[in-house]
């Protein structure tokens, strides 16, 4: 039987169509599945790196409280006097304003004087705790992560004790164990020690303790997945394990319960707690599996104490998956239905589609996550609904990564300013000694001198010197809080002298300022200098934000009861949005443009003003101008000028 050219074309493009339909599926679905797999994982592991800098936060934040107590020197007043109520005073009111679980005082011995709870046991001696004894033996601040005995945290709070006191639950796939109650607790801890005039006179510690607390876990899940949800749950969860119990998670038990007390599988804690490794692949979760990421937490003598893990449901991408080769198989059937109907036309189009979706799958697993598959306008079949899910995945995966790349820059430029600020403060301390020859042989040289104008520049040469003495000073304000040296002074001078230190740069040319200051003022006791810096920052910033056009007003006034006077610098600028009012004093913040700022101006006039127990506040709306109220306390019989 003789075929027609129109049968044997048909045929051939049937069987091109079969073998490239069953060809395009097995390999679109191998492409598509691993490299999500992998970008899946790849991303699970970077939000590792983001749980990893959440917990290692809190731990410092909770090492500069208690560094900030034991700095304090009424701390160590109340340490060589033995006022323990001046002390434990104290201790609570910082332990609860900064929402620790513990705030305590010991002396030179590690014998514990006073703790934040007043109903709390002392005179126990402490001193072979991690961090504390570390503290004794080397005078330096030390924190970590330990467990502490709950006959430890009975001491320190019946409450925190029965908070660590957990029930281990039996779980699927987790090692045989016969514990049933944990019977330690862990604590972000830290220590530091109390110096007096080059004496050790004690130690504070204190820390946070971890067990069925979530605040760490929640902020991890928040940051990682921003409160994205599938069927109705969280996609993505975060735990923290003493040794394989989870202790703080925002895993769910199938009844909704959290998973308090459930343990992690034994394949997990062969790897990470075992071996001291990281695992980053599929695992079960109590009653689910998911893809996730875990590593160790090791106690400051570098032993593995516990794991810290997040992951995202696996359900998810295994529907997608599945879905995926649901769609490459149905435009197969169809592509070979279709053609033999329409060929040569149709399976041209599918073939093309699928490699192009193949294609993008490659690129985005060679780390290309800018591919995308195209899709044509007014399209809507099996294929085009293939390539717009493919899209919205790798526009999803593209955004993950780039905010991972910015998350990683704040990180580095963090760390660039803070070494930045120790560069400062060791050049500070290297100018100040050739400063200090300076003004000193200038005084000897003034003496000598019988010309009055050559004796006028000399004074000149050392009026200069002791103020760049001052100012050199003030590079160590970033890097550790100076003490003032007060004088009694009429605020409108120092507000006068701040102004005439920049009205003369080119950047005031067409700057206005305007000053409404209260003529009969009382006289505060300020450090004239730092103060002049708060000023001259804030004047700065308002030109800086003005481009160097407009209107800056300067007013002091005088408290309705004379208990404080009010500094207001305003200016005509464009204002600061609402989202950034309230991080303006935080340090390394900053709205100005890369290179232009390092965020640590205003941070540094509020730690001034707060050390002459003032307040700094402002009021800013978009278009309208910013104005900054700086309010400082009158000494009792203060004269007027």
């Amino acid at each position: 039987m003789v075929l027609s050219l129109r049968t044997k074309l048909t045929a051939s493009i049937v069987v091109v169509v079969l073998v490239m339909g069953v060809v395009s599926t097995i390999v679109g679905t191998r492409l598509f599945g691993g490299s999500l797999v992998r970008e899946v994982q790849r991303n699970v592991e970077h939000d590792l790196d983001t749980a990893e800098l959440v917990y290692e936060t809190r731990l410092g934040a909770i090492d500069t409280y208690v560094r900030f107590v034991a700095g304090e020197p009424r701390v160590a007043r109340a340490l060589r006097t033995g006022s323990v109520q001046d002390l434990l005073a104290l201790l609570t009111e910082r332990r609860e304003a900064w929402e620790l679980d513990l705030l305590t005082a010991t002396d030179a011995r590690g014998v514990v004087i006073a703790r934040s709870r007043a109903d709390a046991e002392t005179g126990d001696d402490v001193s072979a705790d991690q961090v504390v004894s570390r503290t004794l033996s080397t005078r330096r601040p030390v924190a970590g992560t330990v467990l502490v005995d709950l006959d430890e945290l009975e001491a320190e709070s019946p409450e925190l004790a029965e908070q660590a006191r957990m029930r281990v639950l039996e779980t699927p796939h987790a090692r045989p164990s016969d514990r049933s109650v944990l019977e330690e607790g862990m604590l972000l801890k830290a220590a530091a020690p109390v110096v007096a005039d080059g004496e050790l006179v004690g130690t504070i510690y204190g820390g946070v303790l971890l067990n069925q607390r979530r605040d760490i876990v929640d902020q991890v899940k928040e940051t990682a997945y921003k409160g994205e949800t599938w069927k109705g749950k969280d996609i993505g969860a975060s735990t923290i394990f003493q040794d394989d119990v989870r202790i703080a998670t925002n895993v769910l038990t199938a009844d909704g319960n959290l998973a308090f007390g459930t343990r992690v599988s034994q394949e997990v804690y062969d790897r990470v707690v075992g071996a001291g490794g990281h695992w980053i692949a599929r695992a079960f979760v109590v009653d689910e599996w998911f893809i996730t990421a875990y590593e160790p937490i090791r106690d400051l003598d570098g032993n593995v104490v516990g794991i810290l893990s997040l992951g995202v449901v696996a359900g998810k991408f295994d529907a997608l998956r599945s879905r995926s080769v649901w769609t490459f198989a149905i435009v197969s059937v169809a592509g070979m239905i279709l053609a033999l109907i329409v060929a040569s036309v149709l399976s041209g189009g599918i073939v093309r589609n699928v490699r192009d979706l193949a294609a993008a799958s490659q690129e985005i697993a060679q780390g290309r996550t800018d591919a995308r598959v195209e899709v044509r306008p007014g399209a809507a079949d099996e294929i085009t609904e293939l390539a717009q899910t493919f899209n919205t995945m790798a526009q999803s995966i593209a955004e993950r990564d780039a905010q991972l790349q910015e998350n990683a820059r704040k990180m580095t430029e963090s760390k660039k300013l803070a070494t930045l600020g120790q560069l400062a403060a060791g050049i500070a301390h290297e100018i100040n000694n050739p400063l200090g020859g300076i003004v000193m042989y200038s005084h000897m040289l003034r003496e000598d001198l019988k010309d009055a104008q050559n004796r006028e520049n000399v004074e000149k040469i050392g009026h200069q010197a002791d103020r760049c003495k001052k100012i050199v000073k003030g590079l160590l304000d970033f890097a550790r809080q100076t003490k003032p040296e007060r004088t009694e002074s009429n605020i409108n001078h120092v507000l006068k002298e701040g102004i005439a230190l920049v009205m003369h740069q080119a950047m005031f040319r067409n700057i206005e300022i305007e000053n409404d200051h209260t003529p009969s003022i009382p006289l505060v006791d300020i450090d004239v200098t730092q103060m002049e810096e708060v000023f001259v920052n804030i004047i700065l910033n308002a030109a800086q934000a003005m481009d160097g056009k407009g209107k800056i007003t300067t007013v002091t006034r005088l408290a309705p009861d004379n208990s404080y006077i009010e500094i207001v610098i305003s200016d005509t600028g464009p204002g600061i949005s609402k989202e950034h009012v309230d991080k303006i004093f935080e340090p390394f913040f900053t709205t100005k443009e890369i290179g232009r700022g390092t965020g640590l101006g205003l941070s540094t006039a509020y730690g001034i003003v707060e050390r002459h127990h003032g307040s700094i506040r402002v009021e800013s709306e978009e278009g309208k101008g910013t104005s900054f109220f700086i309010r400082l306390p009158i000494p009792e019989a203060a004269p007027e000028m």
